[in-house]
């Protein structure tokens, strides 16, 4: 008697369970629509946090179950961060694997050095990473990012942070749009509220104080000379005398960056070249890092107007056009130099 009360319990308890494990794993779910549903995990969000997110889009049905079968799997703490378009149709088991599984990505760190265009850039993830130049130039014209930023332009040159990044890459996603989405975001966070304050009680147009940085990063690497070339500009500026930046020549050569301009380049015609125009040029001419934004924020007191390269990294500086044609000379001095030594070691 007791065996026959236990039987059909025990049926019942296995139907339970079948009933469970088929809702947990392997029930789809249909949404009315048949458009892909993309959702946003950022690093540190957890199962359950996932889980609300992924049941209010219609994804999965029930939170509750689907963070149990998470936690039976051991899948809590495997969540990937990034971006997922989920179709319709889809098990708990097809959406936890989607979210967890590092197969899917491609774990890359980059590293954009200061002073490269939004070109540069293209070439060199092309080159390094194997990502493709042209659809990473697309992505900076993004016109979202662009009004976020706050500025009129065509695109993001000037306002993509160099810098070293670590990404996850989704193979089948779209990692120029998230290099060129996280560069951005890297720039606002370093251009402080305390900088934007400055910025603005200097009354600084702000598109001008980039275009400037980035004419600085064009000419120097070496820091302890940002500020006193960011002063001889502002001084040429003021005295309504032409940049002649050479840097502004190189953005402006069809071809791209050259080793040594030519007479021939200088005459180039481009709203750029601030060898034929007078001012700042309409934009950025590469993207600048913090050092160089700083300089034209906080540029040197001095009255130099002219600076040569001594051959080394570092510059000498003149106040007259005799003493910079003086220094001329002294650095073509150091070129023949140069030109002798490889001669000798032939």
């Amino acid at each position: 008697m007791k065996y026959k009360i236990i039987y059909p319990v025990s049926l019942v308890i296995i139907f339970l369970i079948v009933l469970l494990v088929n809702l947990a794993f392997f029930n789809r779910v249909y949404r009315n629509s048949d458009e892909n549903i993309t959702i946003k995990i950022t690093k540190g969000d957890n199962l359950r946090t996932v889980a609300r997110e992924l049941e209010k889009n219609g994804i999965i049905y029930n939170r509750e179950i689907f963070v149990m079968m998470g936690r039976l799997l051991g899948y809590q703490n495997e969540i990937i961060a990034g971006e997922y378009s989920f179709k319709n149709g889809l098990t708990n088991l097809d959406v936890i694997k989607e979210i967890t599984d590092k197969e899917h990505y491609k774990s890359v760190t980059i590293t954009i050095p200061e002073g490269l265009n939004i070109r540069q850039i293209g070439r060199l993830l092309a080159r390094q990473h194997g990502l493709d130049s042209a659809r990473f130039v697309r992505e900076t014209q993004n016109d979202s990012l662009i009004s976020l930023l706050g500025i009129k332009a065509d695109n993001l040159e000037g306002y993509l942070f160099p810098d070293t990044y670590d990404f996850m890459f989704k193979l089948k996603g779209n990692p120029e749009h998230e290099i060129v989405m996280t560069m951005a975001a890297q720039f606002r966070r370093k251009f402080t509220d305390t900088l934007k304050k400055e910025m603005n009680l200097k009354k600084i147009d702000f598109r001008e104080l980039i275009t400037m940085a980035s004419i600085i990063e064009g000419e120097t690497r070496y820091e302890p000379e940002k500020k006193i070339i960011a002063a001889v500009y502002y001084n040429r500026l003021k005295k309504r005398m032409k940049l002649e930046a050479d840097p502004t020549v190189q953005y402006a050569l069809p071809g791209g960056w050259k080793n040594v301009l030519t007479y021939a380049d200088l005459k180039i015609k481009s709203p750029y070249n601030t060898y034929l125009n007078y001012g700042l040029p309409p934009g950025p001419i590469n993207n600048p890092g913090i050092g160089s934004i700083i300089a034209s924020l906080e540029p040197d007191y001095n009255n130099y107007l002219y600076f040569v390269a001594k051959g080394d990294g570092s510059h000498r500086f003149a106040v007259t056009y005799d003493e910079h044609k003086k220094n001329i000379q002294e650095y073509k001095k150091f070129l023949k130099q140069q030109e002798i030594k490889k001669e000798n070691q032939k």
